[in-house]
């Protein structure tokens, strides 16, 4: 028996022995319902035997319960409450379920009770693969009560799979798009399981719009390799520029996806194409300590790449102080994000932010949604999350761009690794 089966049966006969059965009192017509005269003495002996987990004892004395040609309707509501309870400690789940389904529709059915036996009935109806029935009473379940904070997490499981198990994948995306809806407002973390549920009902669907969402968030809230990879294979669908692919690289180097020979090498010949010899320098080292290059001609030409890349920063690396100070006296700000960019380039990212951010107000005479990306990259590997992720926010313009900024505030928003 899984998790979602000890609830049900776990406190089943607990919730129906609270008190003595009642006799019927015909002087007192107003009564609070009491069982007959005639049934009266073998319900008390199939509660006591309840109560002493005597579970064939209780069965035998409800079977003369039913053998009794008059009983009230008070009389009928106890035998199914005792008649779950007796099948329900006895582990017997299909038997347990009939009586128990009677016993809620009763008018006896005290409402506070009703709402905890509504959650044992889906999570039955659930263990016994009767998933229209487990969706029934687990959505009334969480309509119409309040349950502990163990049995919510229980219910909502045990409907959103119910919903997966019989086919019904838009109502899987829905209903836990909803539950996780609620967490993120309420400030919790949804489950790695829940969210891989949605994806798997949009997978179904066919749906990619809903994949890169759900993709989405699983890596905000369980960022993972493998959901990183798949987000990122997304941007290719429309072909990205050298510029759109040194970004893609930077992005995957730091998620922890850069892996390839071929990966490292090109994200340096890219960088050192547009004027970053700093970051080719530290790309190719991370390569060769990372062993990402395998053979010996790979490790050579490399090698040779990475003697190119440390000559063109030292003779660039020492006249960006220069640089910077004709950038604040010149009418644009293309010298200053070029030199923010340069600083970007050998790690140093507060000047980098800096001298990006006030290029950027001054105004530029050529695009400036690469120079957006990279002070927010600047922002946020100096420690100032919440201006990256407003500079993020900023980006728009071509999809690929808009998109690596997005994937940007999701690896921005994501809880360090522990």
């Amino acid at each position: 028996m899984n998790k979602v089966a000890k609830y049900a049966v776990a406190g089943a006969v607990a919730l129906v022995l609270g008190g003595a059965v009642a006799l019927a009192d015909d002087a007192k017509p107003d009564a609070k319902p009491a069982v007959s005269a005639a049934a009266g003495k073998d319900l008390i002996a199939a509660q006591k035997a309840l109560q002493a987990k005597n579970y064939d004892e209780a069965l035998a004395d409800l079977d003369k319960v039913k053998a009794i040609p008059k009983k009230n309707d008070y009389d009928e509501f106890l035998i199914d409450e005792f008649t779950f309870s007796a099948y329900a400690g006895q582990k017997k789940l299909k038997e347990a379920f009939p009586p128990l389904e009677a016993a809620m529709a009763s008018k006896y059915m005290p409402p506070d009770e009703l709402k905890q036996r509504l959650g044992q009935a889906a999570i039955l109806a659930y263990q016994m693969q009767d998933y229209d029935k487990a969706v029934q009473y687990g959505n009334r379940a969480l309509k119409e009560g309040s349950p502990a904070p163990e049995l919510l997490t229980q219910l909502q499981t045990v409907v959103s799979q119910a919903y997966y198990l019989k086919n019904d994948y838009p109502d899987t995306e829905s209903f836990v798009r909803s539950v996780v809806d609620e967490q993120i407002k309420a400030g919790q973390p949804p489950g790695d399981e829940l969210l891989q549920l949605g994806l798997s009902s949009t997978l179904k669907q066919k749906d990619e719009a809903g994949e890169d969402r759900w993709l989405a968030l699983l890596a905000e809230y369980h960022p993972k390799p493998e959901y990183w990879e798949n987000l990122i294979q997304g941007l290719y669908k429309n072909k990205p520029t050298d510029k759109q692919q040194l970004e893609i690289y930077r992005l995957s180097a730091e998620v922890g996806i850069l892996k390839r020979g071929a990966e490292y090498a090109e994200m340096a010949q890219l960088a050192l194409d547009q004027g970053s010899p700093g970051e080719a320098v530290s790309t190719l080292t991370n390569g060769f300590t990372a062993n990402a290059f395998t053979d010996a001609a790979e490790k050579n030409r490399n090698q040779h790449l990475l003697e190119t890349a440390k000559k063109s920063a030292a003779s660039d690396q020492p006249g960006l102080p220069k640089l910077e100070a004709d950038g604040t006296t010149a009418a644009t700000g293309d010298k200053l994000v070029g030199v923010g960019i340069g600083y970007f380039s050998y790690g140093d990212y507060a000047k980098a932010s800096k001298d990006i951010a006030a290029g950027l107000e001054k105004g530029m005479s050529k695009d400036s949604v690469d120079a957006r990306l990279i002070l927010g990259i600047a922002q946020f590997k100096s420690g100032d999350k919440d201006s990256a992720i407003k500079t993020f926010q900023s980006v728009k313009g071509d999809p690929v761009d808009q998109r690596l900024a997005q994937l940007w505030i999701i690896h921005t928003k994501a809880p360090k690794a522990s």
